[in-house]
């Protein structure tokens, strides 16, 4: 009996039996709040899971103050639609936006600039959301270069001067449609449940969000981090476990839950818990050496917070093999 030995000269082994490449979308994408760009610590907390993480892409794309439905607006699971004033394009002009169907850019927290490419009514555009003292904010629209299909350039050029914008127009947001491939990380409801807004909102925003996830789904949902005050034995901290109980059920392996660091995630991270820190722990919240040192800041972590998260994030990705 003669043995045959395969090789892989000339890839003859390669083609007999193929290799199995992995071709996913590598990039992480991380949607949400002020948690998510890292409020209270040196970086966002999508830094310290790339770096967990080689040769894996991230985009953090946060808005301080925001609400679940803006967040699922920019991560594309509900879709913006917009009104211009005039009803149609003015050349290369910036069109105001006479109504949107959610304020998906703004924030009571800051003035800052914030801008987005899309299409609109087959037109490539840019919408801006700006703020001045006295008069308030205000959001744009203005088209921009498609010449020779180059859809990446940010300089003004002349659209169809009478093409009309209807009213509730879809604009489609570029970043949405090009991360829908990413595994995604949720991190949404913090501020919902500041302002006692419905729950339901919440959940809903973030169905729409999987929901818009491109198959096969790769995604995890965060639970609501407990504010300083909401203590075992509070109101405060009987709903959010409540709820978080509720997106648990949902999410099931995909849910990232928001528990006391445990003794062996402390000592992850180089992490010795004082008195006091003991102390939260036990009373159902994340220790104070784990927030920042403004005392007036109720809601964040500091780094060593932010990265008890991001190692729980890595844990999730690695067992559902993301």
């Amino acid at each position: 009996m003669s043995t045959v030995l395969l090789t892989s000269c000339d890839n003859l082994l390669d083609k007999i039996i193929p290799s199995r490449k992995d071709d996913r979308d590598k990039t992480l994408a991380f949607f949400g709040d002020s948690l998510t760009i890292g409020i209270g610590a040196s970086e966002p907390y999508g830094k310290w899971v790339g770096d967990a993480l080689p040769g894996r892409p991230v985009v953090t794309d946060g808005i301080n103050g925001q609400i679940a439905l803006s967040i699922a607006i920019r991560q594309g699971g509900v879709p913006l639609t917009i009104s211009v004033a005039g009803g149609k394009f003015d050349g290369s002009q910036p069109l105001r936006v006479a109504k949107l169907n959610n304020e998906f850019l703004s924030t009571p927290l800051n003035d800052r600039v914030y801008t987005r490419t899309g299409t609109l009514v087959g037109v490539k555009c840019r919408i801006t959301r700006t703020f001045t003292p006295g008069t308030g904010e205000q959001y744009t629209v203005e088209p921009l270069v498609t010449d020779e299909g180059d859809t990446t350039s940010q300089t003004p050029a002349e659209p169809p001067l009478d093409k009309e914008i209807p009213d509730d127009s879809v604009f489609e947001l570029d970043d949405a449609v090009k991360l829908r491939t990413a595994t995604q990380i949720l991190w949404y409801g913090r501020n919902d449940i500041g302002e006692s807004k419905p729950e339901e909102g919440i959940l809903a925003a973030i169905k729409s969000s999987v929901d818009y996830i491109a198959e096969p789904r790769r995604y995890l949902v965060l639970g609501i981090l407990p504010a300083v005050v909401e203590m075992k034995g509070t109101d405060g901290y009987n709903k959010v476990m409540a709820f978080n109980d509720r997106l648990a059920s949902l999410y099931g392996k995909n849910y990232v839950p928001m528990t006391p660091p445990t003794d062996a995630e402390m000592k992850a991270i180089g992490y010795t818990p004082t008195e006091k820190d003991l102390t939260n722990i036990e009373r159902g919240n994340f220790p104070s050496g784990m927030r920042p040192a403004n005392p007036t800041d109720e809601i964040h972590l500091n780094n060593y917070g932010y990265q008890i998260i991001a190692n729980r994030i890595v844990r999730k990705i690695k067992d559902l093999k993301y």
